[in-house]
C-alpha cells in the first residue's frame, strides 16, 4: 500500500510542478514577445497545460526506474528518467525545425539559421530548464523516505493546480490586452482556454477524490492504545 501512494504521490507532485514550470515559461513567452497583440496570454495557457502532460511523463518514467525499490546510488538513474519523460517532447519537436513564428507576420525560420546556437538556445530554456526543475523535485521526493502526511500534501498540490488551470483563462486573458485579428486568431485564445478547462477539470476532480479518500481511510484506522492500556497489567477481578 505504501509503494502505491508513493507512486500516487509522485504522479501528484509531478502534475503540480509540471503546470508550475511549463506555465512559466509561457508565462515568460507571453510577457516578453513583442507585436503580438491578439492572444498575448495564449503561451501561458498552452505552456500550462502542457506540463500537466509533461510532468505525467517524467513521473512514469521515474516510477519505470524505480519499479524494484529505490536506491540511494539510483538517484542519478531517476534523475536522467525523469529528466529525459519531462523534455522528450520538446526536443524532437525541435530537431524536427523551427517552432511556427510568435510575431506577428514574421517570416518562418530557415533551417540554416534554426539549427545551431538558436536551436541550443530555444532547447535550453523553453525545454530543458522547466524538465530539470520536474526531475530534481521528482528525484527529491522519490529519495524522501514515505510519511502519511505527503500524501495529503501532494493530493492538495494536485488540487491547486486544477484549480489554476481552471482559473488560468479568465485571469490571464483579463490582464492580457484585448484579442484582435481576424477569426483564426480570435479562435486560438478560444481553444487555448477550453484546452486549460479540459485538463484542468479532471486534476482537480482526482485531487479532490484523492484527498477525500485520504481523510476517510485515516478517520477509519483504529486509534493506537494509550500508554497505560500497553503497559500496566490488568488488575484481577
Amino acid at each position: 500500500m505504501t509503494e502505491r501512494e508513493r507512486v500516487r504521490d509522485l504522479l501528484c507532485v509531478a502534475i503540480a510542478i509540471g503546470v508550475v514550470a511549463w506555465g512559466a515559461i509561457g508565462a515568460w513567452t507571453a510577457i516578453t514577445v513583442g507585436n503580438y497583440p491578439w492572444n498575448k496570454w495564449i503561451p501561458f495557457a498552452n505552456g500550462a497545460s502542457k506540463g500537466v502532460v509533461l510532468g505525467m511523463l517524467a513521473a512514469v518514467a521515474v516510477v519505470i526506474v524505480s519499479a524494484k525499490g529505490f536506491r540511494t546510488g539510483w538517484r542519478w538513474a531517476v534523475f536522467i528518467s525523469a529528466f529525459i519523460g519531462g523534455g522528450l517532447l520538446g526536443t524532437l519537436r525541435d530537431l524536427q525545425g523551427a517552432p511556427d513564428s510568435v510575431l506577428y507576420f514574421a517570416e518562418p525560420l530557415s533551417d540554416e539559421r534554426w539549427y545551431g546556437t538558436t536551436m541550443l538556445l530555444h532547447w535550453a530554456g523553453k525545454v530543458a530548464l522547466p524538465a530539470v526543475v520536474c526531475a530534481v523535485v521528482l528525484t527529491l521526493l522519490a529519495a524522501r523516505p514515505y510519511r502519511q502526511g505527503q500524501s495529503i500534501a501532494s493530493s492538495a498540490a494536485l488540487i491547486l493546480a486544477g484549480i489554476a488551470l481552471l482559473a488560468l483563462p479568465v485571469v490571464a486573458s483579463s490582464l492580457a490586452p484585448e484579442i484582435q485579428g481576424n477569426g483564426e486568431q480570435v479562435n486560438a485564445g478560444i481553444w487555448a482556454g477550453l484546452r486549460c478547462w479540459i485538463i484542468g477539470i479532471p486534476v482537480l476532480v482526482v485531487g479532490l477524490l484523492r484527498t477525500l479518500f485520504l481523510l476517510i481511510s485515516r478517520s477509519e484506522l483504529p486509534s493506537a492504545p494509550s500508554p497505560s492500556e500497553v503497559f500496566l497489567p490488568r488488575q484481577p477481578l
